[in-house]
């Protein structure tokens, strides 16, 4: 016996004396290969989920996917060649999760997650216009300079992305005109944030905060003051102009970005997911 086991484990001790060796991750008595398979399984326990490992992908030969969960098939960290990608790029109801070793900051896991059951192609557009242009005021209480009520001359540019239906992501005549809306009820207005508001009546609205110069008091027209969760800086700025173009997107639409210039050559963007649907919905050619 001694003579069959010991020249097999030879060539893994000689292996494991390299610094090769295998770690595994398991619970249960089931031994998965990473820690994102086993996290995976964590989590769908966890939640009282069914499911099944190793699963056979119908009509992909040899092809096993990690988890089947309710008639989708994951794939947990592939190691796919260009025929087996070329293949689930083609299925409904994959998905694929990898570990990225390239990372944001310390707070980001690392897990990516791609959807591979979006039918057709996702495209972009963008919408840069003259009259997207608009001139408004603000005040930032903490900054030096900023501190000082002033103006600024601003334009915005966006960009749409989704699944083109007969070519088209959306038409760019309804478009420009969602976006002249929002510019048009931003323009000749003053951003500031709602926690300086001290009154509110049908006609005015009363602020009051201080700023690194001293005391800042103020009753504004109601109509001409636009008021923001936090404070009116261009970031926020363009998070309202998003949240005014998105929500009237036609349903095939999947982000909107958005940015928004103060002044020349300084602004912000902010991009955000919309319609994950992806419901598709007639529009008029252009």
């Amino acid at each position: 016996m001694s003579e069959q086991i010991l020249p097999r484990l030879a060539s893994r001790l000689k292996d494991l004396d390299r610094g090769a060796y295998e770690r595994s991750y398991g619970t249960g008595g089931v031994q998965r290969r990473t820690g994102t398979h086993q996290l995976v399984a964590d989590l769908l326990r966890s939640l009282g989920v069914e499911f099944k490992e190793n699963a056979k992908v119908p009509g992909a030969r040899g092809l096993m996917a990690d988890f089947y969960v309710n008639g989708i098939w994951v794939f947990v960290e592939p190691e796919l060649d260009e025929k087996e990608a070329r293949a689930l790029s083609r299925r409904k109801n994959c998905v694929i999760i990898r570990r990225d070793s390239l990372r944001s900051d310390r707070f980001d896991h690392g897990i990516r997650v791609l959807g591979l059951s979006e039918e057709g192609r996702t495209q972009t557009i963008f919408l840069d216009d003259p009259s997207f242009n608009f001139d408004y005021a603000h005040i930032l209480p903490r900054t030096e300079k900023c501190s000082v009520m002033h103006g600024h001359t601003s334009s915005v540019l966006v960009e749409v992305a989704g699944r083109p239906i007969e070519g088209m992501v959306v038409d760019f005549g309804t478009a420009k005109q969602l976006v002249r809306e929002a510019v048009r009820g931003l323009d000749h207005k003053l951003f500031v944030s709602e926690k300086y508001v001290t009154s509110v009546d049908r006609e005015s609205v009363s602020l009051k905060f201080d700023t690194v110069h001293g005391e800042f008091a103020i009753k504004a027209p109601k109509d001409t003051t636009v008021l923001l969760e936090e404070e009116a800086t261009v970031e926020n700025l363009a998070r309202e102009v998003l949240g005014r173009i998105a929500p009237k997107m036609p349903r095939n639409v999947t982000s909107v970005g958005v940015y928004v210039y103060e002044g020349l050559n300084k602004g912000s963007h902010i991009l955000a997911k919309v319609h994950q649907d992806g419901a598709q919905s007639g529009r008029k050619k252009r």
